[in-house]
């Protein structure tokens, strides 16, 4: 904890002396207050495009500025900075939490203001090899998150694995009972009732008419489609090797394989998804579901 909260003094620090040496000067009154014009102006020269709001984008073009060094990563230090200033955590700085913010970090370093005016050109190098230190033990941290998620993956691929067949016969028993189609219950009730939280919850979050929620929100969604179809595959694929099943779902993953390759190039030219983009992916799922029955009852493609 000392060294994380090192590290996070030396980025508040670097930012102060970036923006009182290089962009609008003094951010202290002469008695030594925190200006609050001042940091006004900084936010209007942060906020380059206008929009009253400091962007995760807008932040790290200053952290790069900087040039804190290979000891520091930048995208670490704007998601710490970023941390500290946004209050009402979405993604984005308001004027109030920028003014507050970095009133904050005045005061608390006021001791180190008064002692020098100047960037930190002269701060002991012990420091920074703390830093290094901090930087070496989250990309530790990052490594064994990567293998613990992948230990996740694999247990849910074993749960799947092995309650797959039961929910297979759950759903064509309640199709039989209810005198409803399989294909109507498999690929739409079901899918509706196990994303119902998730469909739910991302329209909240996108209620909230931020670009960079929506935005998250939508990676989310890619995120889920694509390991439910990776996990889905495996988890079919493992059946099928195992108990000498004839495999009968050529139709299926060719539809999935069409739809993600119709989806990945839609993200790969576009950064923002406007209103209409909502429409095509409506009638994409639609088409999907006639490809499928198409495919597998009229043409005989298995």
């Amino acid at each position: 904890m000392r060294k994380e909260r090192a590290l996070k003094g030396h980025l508040i620090s670097g930012v102060l002396d970036h923006a009182q040496s290089d962009m609008v000067g003094r951010l202290r009154k002469d008695d030594g207050t925190p200006d609050k014009d001042a940091i006004k102006r900084l936010f209007e020269e942060v906020d380059s495009d206008g929009n009253n709001n400091v962007s995760r984008s807008e932040l790290e073009k200053i952290v790069k500025e900087i040039h804190f060094g290979k000891s520091v990563d930048s995208d670490e230090a704007v998601t710490k900075l970023l941390h500290d200033l946004d209050v009402n955590k979405d993604d984005e700085i308001s004027e109030n939490e920028f003014v507050d913010g970095f009133t904050k970090w005045l005061n608390s370093n006021s001791s180190q203001a008064a002692s020098s005016k100047s960037p930190s050109h002269h701060e002991p190098h012990q420091t920074w090899e703390e830093v290094e230190k901090v930087m070496e033990g989250n990309q530790t941290k990052g490594l064994s998150a990567w293998l613990e998620a992948l230990a996740y993956v694999m247990l849910g691929i074993v749960m799947l694995s092995l309650l797959a067949e039961p929910l297979i016969a759950s759903v064509q028993n309640f199709s039989e009972a209810a005198g409803i189609s399989s294909f109507f219950v498999s690929f739409i009730l079901v899918p509706f009732a196990t994303n119902f939280r998730e469909a739910t919850s991302a329209i909240k979050e996108a209620s909230h008419k931020k670009s960079s929620n929506t935005s998250h929100t939508m990676y989310e969604i890619y995120g889920a489609v694509f390991m439910n179809n990776i996990l889905g595959f495996v988890v079919i694929s493992s059946l099928i090797y195992m108990r000498d099943i004839t495999w009968e779902f050529s139709a299926d993953v060719l539809v999935v394989a069409i739809v993600c390759i119709v989806m990945g190039l839609t993200a790969t030219f576009r950064s923002t998804f406007p209103l209409w983009t909502s429409f095509p992916t409506y009638i994409l799922y639609l088409i999907s579901l006639v490809l499928v029955y198409v495919l597998k009852d009229v043409l005989n493609y298995v």
